[in-house]
């Protein structure tokens, strides 16, 4: 094996170096990878990332800990960075946490429905809703973004929709029963319910405590969501814009 003179050095570009870090991570097994991932980020905010940030900032793909661990909240868990008092409610709740990490998003509705519910701040958040309460909500988040508005409130028939008034508020509550409230009630192992005009959740909370801490980890994951969401279309008017 060759020898290096004593009076040298090795010296390797940025680039090199990060190359390299790449290849030894690629190297651990899944979970310690995105473990590894997460301790970057947490180093470098200095506390537990929420996972949008975790998002933004990670490098691995938003995926892995859904797919691994069932939801972000449940890698918490597996880290052991949950207080013992959490980790109880993190299995306690865990069918709500999975599900609202899971639960199928072909459009954004769904998640600006449990958006609404979590804007009536954490005391409240869990009270059943109408879709006739939170129509004006629901179109005001989706018109008041144009990058909202074109990846999904385009297409044809809804292209009518834009323009706030009381026909526009009967059409909208209408596919606010039509789609997100019925199909996400109607899924399989769905921890909603949407009888008689009203959704609720079928999750139970034991006390205040509980009921606050759930209100944080459900809004870390539905602000989450949200944003990987609608990520692509923002970046991608932002390009137009630019080239314009």
């Amino acid at each position: 094996m060759p020898e290096v003179p004593a009076n040298c050095g090795i010296h390797l570009e940025t680039q090199v170096v990060n190359l390299l870090q790449e290849l030894s991570r690629k190297r651990l097994p899944r979970r310690e990878k995105l473990h590894q991932d997460f301790l970057d980020v947490k180093r470098e905010l200095g506390r537990i990332p929420t996972y949008l940030e975790l998002h933004l900032m990670g490098r691995s793909k938003r995926s892995g800990y859904r797919s691994e661990f069932g939801s972000y909240i449940g890698f918490l868990y597996w880290a052991e960075l949950l207080s013992p008092a959490e980790g109880e409610v993190c299995v306690r709740q865990e069918a709500w946490l999975r599900d609202v990490e899971k639960t199928i998003m072909n459009k954004s509705y769904k998640m600006i429905v449990l958006l609404y519910m979590l804007e009536r701040g954490e005391a409240h958040w869990m009270d059943p809703i109408t879709p006739g309460e939170m129509a004006r909500f629901f179109h005001t988040y989706l018109t008041e973004k144009e990058y909202r508005k074109r990846k999904d409130f385009s297409e044809k028939d809804k292209l009518a929709l834009w323009e706030w008034n009381e026909k526009t508020a009967a059409e909208v509550e209408k596919l606010i029963d039509d789609m997100p409230m019925s199909k996400w009630s109607g899924a399989k192992g769905s921890m909603t319910r949407f009888e008689d005009g009203v959704f609720s959740l079928n999750a139970q909370v034991e006390d205040a405590e509980e009921q606050a801490l759930l209100y944080r980890w459900t809004k870390e994951i539905c602000l989450y969501r949200l944003h990987a969401y609608f990520e692509r279309r923002k970046l991608l008017i932002s390009s137009e814009k630019k080239l314009l």
